[in-house]
Formats: structure tokens, C-alpha cells, sequence
């Protein structure tokens, strides 16, 4: 059945090139809603970013333009990135916006991101979280173990709380043309490996972990392998350097920093055969492309993923006293069964394919209230390079929306020297996109009677919404 319109949807999502899994992320999930029903179900129409405090100003706009509002993926269920006192998760949204919003909400994909060890959500979160799902027509959740642990908070019926997989993990089907169903069963694999102050506050030991990590793919090298050295973001530079010192990598490429990286990582992974990481989208996109995804405990999330697609034990714990060895059996054992578990996989990606269908036509029922054929038609590979430059203008934009946000910009002139200042930092770092994104805002922020392009409007926009 034809939908008799295409639902307009608002987005609060994440734009960034500093970390991979965040910047494909919001580009799938975009890809996945616009993509169902060949196109004629849904259209994301504009975005903000959800760590940005809300404004009246924005909530009367969704209001006045959205039919829904989509709130993820990833891991937003978190107290202390983008902390605050509003709602006690990223999504920074106080109670009175969220009570506002006249449209339903649809949570996709969302997790839960506690680390281990971590204390418990701070007040707000369970009455915000129960608020949220009551004004939500779709409540999904990427992972089985998320589901569980956000349960907890649930005071109304928890079986509204349901499995809804990352996005990314559809990379396959979202990116056809680069998908290989086989590949050749060669000895090579990628690696990226980052252990925080979060992991260390649970008691893992950084350094040891690095090393012992290097020692196994040192071993590996000498038996033949090739390590590609991947690394997600700018936190993963120092496992990754340790890899260049100790001479393990036989590529190395990285995802993160500037604005050609979108799909960068898609066509990385296409004929990747096995991945080792620690983050979970260091899991969830190469499994999206067939790569077999080893990771290391070193976060809950990787266990509930790893468990979800059948192979719990291909979360390993760093902490063990065999970690070595059990790490170099388990790379070794998935490495002559790589063609029999790339097959297996691909059933538990067409599995997490058709429940999405079957969300999203769930989803388009319960706001348009009409039933929707379950299917799908994929960007076509002339499309990527549009895509990419909608992307960047988005990422522009949101850096100015958060801009117009920052107490140390209210003055427009003061605004221009701290955009360069950023900027100069940015480039410094390697984040060459944001560097030119910060650049570019403090040149028309000098100029606000510049020429109406895509960009001058969406400064003008920023504070607007920004009720500036």
C-alpha cells in the first residue's frame, strides 16, 4: 500500500567528524527512515543537536513544521557526557519543553551508555525517561542488554520498551554496492583500541591493556598477518601510535577529523574480514559490512552486542589473567571459520533488517494511521556524494547553533576571536572539517549582511532558535 503522505520529521541528532561511529550514525538512521517505502513514507526535514539545550523558540517550530520528532540513535541514555540537571541523559530537554512537544516522539536506537561501575542516573532521569516514553509512539532500544537495564526505571508498561538495532548495523543494506558477501579468507584484520578514565575508575589498566593488545598482533604479524590500524577518534591515536612504534601496522587509516570520512569507513570495512576494537560502533559498523567484530570488554554495550548477534564470547575481558592467549585463540579460531561465520552473520544482519521494516511500519501506522508496504530502496551510489554535502552543510550548521549558545559569544566581536581561536585549536588537533566549520562561521558572523546563502541563512537561523 502507497502511504497517502510523507510523514515530516525533525531530527535531534549528532553531526560530528571527531568520532566515526557518531558520524555515520546520524547519517544511517536519516538514510534508513527516508529510504523505507522506496521514499514516500518519511522525510527528515531539518535537525538540532540534541546535546544543546532547547529554546521555546525551537520547541514552537517543531511543533508548527513536524508530524513526529526522532530522537537518536546511540548511546544517549548517559549522565555524565553533556551533563546536566534537565532531563539527566544527553538529550538536553527540560521537563516543561518536553511536555510542550505536541508531536509523538519516536526514541530509534537508542542505548544505554553506563559504563562500568558508574553510578546511577542522577534525579531527573527516571521521571524524564517516563515522560519521554509516555509521549513517544516508538520507544526502541539497540541492544537486548539495554532493554533490560532501562526496564528498571519503567513505571508504566514495559513492554512498550522494544528492540530496535543500531542503524549501522545495516550497513549493508544501506550501502549495496559496496557490500562483498564473501571475501578473501586472508590473514588481516583492524584494530582500534581506546581505555578512558571511565575504564579506569572500573580498574582496567590502560597500559597494560595496550601492550598486552600489541603483543598478540606483534605475534600475529610474525605468523603472517597484516594489521590495519582504523582508529574512530582522536582518543584512539594513542593505542593507535603504539601500534606504529612497535612497526604492527600494515595500513593505516583514519576515521575521524575531517568532513570526507562519511562513508569512509563503510568502504574500509567492505572486504575487512575480522575487527578487534572497544568501541561499540568499532562492533556495530563492520559487522554492518560482514567483518567478523571482536572487541574487548571493556564496556557493557559490548557484551549486549556481542551476545545479540550469538557469540557473547567474542567479548573478551582485558582483565583476566589469559587475556593474551584467549585474545590470539579467539582471533585465530574466527579466522578459519571467517567464511562459514561471515554466512552467519549476513542471517543475523537480514534478521535485524527486517525488524527494522517492520518498525518503521509500525512507526508510520501509529502517526499517519494507515498501513505501509515493508519496503526499501537504498541511496544509489550517485546519490553518496549529495548526501555527504548535506551532511557537512548540517554539521556547519549545528556548530553555529552551538555557538549561539555559548555564553562566552554573546558579543558578536568577541564571538569572531574565539571562533578563530577555535578553529586554530581544531586544525592543531588534526580536526582539519571543524577547523574550516569554525572559520567559515566567524567570516559571516563579521558580516551579517552577507549575501542570503545556504550558510549566512543558517547563521541567522542558529540564533533564532538560539532566541537571540
Amino acid at each position: 500500500m502507497v502511504p497517502i503522505r510523507r510523514l515530516r520529521l525533525f531530527h535531534f541528532d549528532i553531526k560530528t567528524y571527531r568520532n566515526y561511529g557518531d558520524t555515520l550514525l546520524f547519517e544511517a538512521v536519516r538514510e534508513v527512515f527516508t529510504g523505507f517505502a522506496r521514499g514516500s513514507a518519511f522525510e527528515i526535514y531539518d535537525s538540532w543537536p540534541l546535546r544543546l539545550p532547547t529554546t521555546q523558540a525551537l520547541i514552537d517550530y517543531i511543533n508548527e513544521t513536524a508530524d513526529a520528532v526522532v530522537v537518536g540513535g546511540g548511546g544517549l541514555f548517559l549522565s555524565d557526557t553533556n551533563r546536566n540537571q534537565r532531563s539527566g541523559w544527553q538529550w538536553d530537554i527540560s521537563l516543561d519543553h518536553l511536555r510542550q512537544i505536541d508531536k509523538p516522539l519516536i526514541v530509534f536506537g537508542v542505548g544505554n551508555n553506563r559504563f562500568i561501575g558508574q553510578k546511577d542516573f542522577p534525579k531527573p532521569f527516571r521521571e524524564h525517561l517516563n515522560l519521554t516514553l509516555d509521549k513517544s509512539a516508538f520507544f526502541g532500544l539497540r541492544n537486548n542488554g539495554s532493554i533490560e537495564t532501562i526496564k528498571q526505571y519503567v513505571e508504566g508498561d514495559i513492554e512498550r520498551v522494544v528492540y530496535q538495532p543500531c542503524p549501522t548495523t545495516l550497513s549493508s543494506y544501506l550501502y549495496p554496492d559496496l557490500f562483498q558477501a564473501q571475501v578473501a579468507n586472508e590473514k588481516r584484520l583492524g584494530a582500534q583500541s581506546i581505555l578512558g578514565k571511565r575504564q579506569a575508575a572500573a580498574g582496567f589498566d590502560r597500559d597494560s591493556v595496550y601492550r598486552a593488545q600489541a603483543n598478540v598482533l606483534e605475534r600475529l604479524v610474525g605468523e603472517g598477518w597484516r594489521v590495519d590500524g582504523l582508529p574512530h577518534a582522536r582518543a584512539d591515536m594513542r593505542f593507535h601510535q603504539l601500534l606504529r612504534e612497535r612497526r604492527i601496522l600494515g595500513s593505516e587509516t583514519l576515521l575521524w577529523g575531517d568532513d570526507d570520512v562519511l562513508f569512509r569507513g563503510v568502504e574500509r570495512f567492505a572486504d575487512l574480514p575480522v575487527m578487534l576494537g572497544t568501541r561499540g560502533h568499532a562492533q556495530m559498523v563492520p559487522f554492518g559490512m560482514g567483518s567478523v567484530p571482536l572487541s574487548l570488554h571493556v564496556h557493557d554495550k559490548v557484551r549486549y552486542f556481542a551476545s545479540d548477534i550469538g557469540h557473547a564470547e567474542w567479548a573478551i575481558d582485558p582483565r583476566s589473567d589469559d587475556f593474551e592467549s584467549t585474545l590470539y585463540t579467539r582471533i585465530n579460531e574466527v579466522h578459519e571459520r571467517q567464511p562459514e561465520l561471515r554466512k552467519e552473520l549476513a542471517e543475523v544482519r537480514e534478521d535485524f533488517f527486517r525488524l527494522t521494516l517492520s518498525n518503521l511500519a509500525d512507526i508510520y501506522r501509529r502517526v499517519a494511521g494507515q498501513a505501509v508496504e515493508q519496503t526499501f530502496r537504498p541511496l544509489a551510489p550517485d546519490e553518496r556524494p549529495r548526501a555527504e554535502r548535506v551532511y557537512r552543510y548540517g554539521h556547519e550548521r549545528e556548530r553555529l547553533a552551538e555557538l549561539a549558545h555559548e555564553k562566552s559569544a554573546q558579543n558578536d566581536a568577541f564571538a569572531v576571536q574565539h571562533l578563530v581561536a577555535r578553529a586554530a585549536e581544531g586544525e592543531a588537533r588534526g580536526e582539519r572539517a571543524r577547523g574550516r566549520s569554525l572559520r567559515r562561521a566567524a567570516e559571516l558572523l563579521e558580516n551579517p549582511a552577507a549575501p542570503a546563502s545556504t550558510l549566512a541563512r543558517a547563521v541567522r537561523r542558529a540564533r533564532r532558535m538560539a532566541g537571540r
